[in-house]
């Protein structure tokens, strides 16, 4: 038979609490770092079922800087780079904050070519093709910009007299100045039809589509209080 005086068990509680504090940075880290991940997998989940056919680009654009036993924070947050293209802050904090969206690069080259009408951004036209996430591929683009002119390297524009002229007039605006309605290629023999690649509409305006810091709030305050308390457990039992 086990016996515990008052004095042993006293002394087990003083040590026990000793050992709680020694664990306590380590547990909370863990339970910190718990909860951001499973925070960043119920974001990933909103966008999905916020956006049409989010990309790969899309739902990895979240990171999460974990906490240490020193430094007991632990950080979600959107990336604010990315090796190609746009920042993933530029077009998805709109979406989480609403506004208007900023213009994109593209957009900014035209216009600075005045080819895009002040207060116009582009949308895809009917005769635009999209991936399987209804986006323009960036060859495309690359083509449209180099065959009128607007690349922002000016030797990389066909309408350069050294380089092919091949893109040169294929593409056009369709209308002048602010009744521009948008950029067309000439195709079929001759170019004697066109397809509409992009059409001119009214700068977007966007409510908020993505509860970003909502659903990391609800996250945090029904999960942070478990998982301290599982990582708590965890330490005093394996602790040495």
């Amino acid at each position: 038979m086990l016996r515990i005086s008052t004095q042993g068990a006293a002394l087990l509680s003083r040590k026990l609490s000793d050992l709680e504090q020694r664990q306590l940075p380590f547990a909370l880290a863990t339970a910190l770092n718990k909860t951001a991940e499973q925070a960043r997998d119920a974001e990933i989940a909103a966008m999905k079922a916020a956006f049409d056919r989010p990309t790969k680009f899309t739902l990895n654009s979240l990171f999460i800087k974990f906490a240490k036993k020193g430094r007991l924070e632990a950080r979600l947050g959107v990336k604010d780079y990315a090796s190609k293209g746009a920042a993933p802050t530029k077009w998805l904090m709109p979406e989480v904050m609403g506004g208007a969206r900023p213009r994109k690069r593209s957009e900014s080259l035209f216009a600075a070519r005045g080819l895009l009408p002040s207060g116009k951004s582009l949308m895809p036209g009917a005769g635009m093709k999209l991936d399987a996430h209804g986006n323009i591929s960036r060859g495309q683009l690359q083509k449209i910009l180099s065959g009128l002119g607007a690349q922002g390297d000016k030797h990389s524009n066909s309408t350069d007299s050294r380089r092919s002229a091949g893109n040169q007039r294929r593409f056009f605006v369709l209308g002048k100045g602010s009744g521009a309605l948008g950029i067309a290629e000439r195709v079929g023999k001759k170019g004697g039809s066109i397809n509409m690649l992009f059409a001119f509409g009214k700068d977007p305006s966007y409510g908020s589509l993505f509860d970003f810091y909502g659903i990391a709030d609800r996250i945090v305050s029904a999960r942070l209080p478990v998982e301290a308390e599982l990582a708590m457990t965890a330490a005093v039992l394996t602790a040495k």
